[in-house]
């Protein structure tokens, strides 16, 4: 009967959906995209040349923890379409701290790191401004 009471409404019944798109999947593509500076040194074979060069080590550990980011944001953000109450805060945090790292890390290898940067605001909009029931 509870659960029927508590409804996610406005942009916090789609949070998930941030979390899960930008932080996830099109994160996965950055990940990737981090990794062609590891398999081709001055970055010929990405599609888009990143903002200054970087070694072939520092892309492939900024790409497998941009990666690695992405697979959490996609599990993380399904499993908050259906959190409520402290469950939903814990995972927003996580949300928030890995993709605060993952952004770093984007930015290390010279790209934006969007989708990880609106991962980490809905993330900490989550923690701050969601309903705590």
């Amino acid at each position: 009967m509870m659960e029927n009471i508590y409804k996610k409404q406005g942009f916090h019944h789609w949070a998930w959906l941030v979390v899960f798109l930008l932080g996830g999947i099109l994160m996965l593509y950055g990940g990737a995209q981090d990794l062609t500076l590891f398999f081709s040194p001055g970055g010929k074979l990405a599609p888009v040349s990143s903002w200054h060069s970087v070694s072939p080590v520092v892309g492939l550990v900024c790409g497998l923890i941009v990666l690695i980011s992405a697979g959490l944001n996609v599990v993380w953000g399904w499993r908050l379409r259906y959190a409520k109450g402290i469950t939903e805060i814990k995972i927003a945090q996580y949300v928030a701290l890995v993709s605060g790292v993952a952004m770093v890390a984007d930015w290390i290898c010279g790209y934006y790191g969007f989708g990880s940067l609106m991962a980490l605001l809905t993330g900490l909009w989550l923690i701050r401004c969601a309903p705590h029931k």
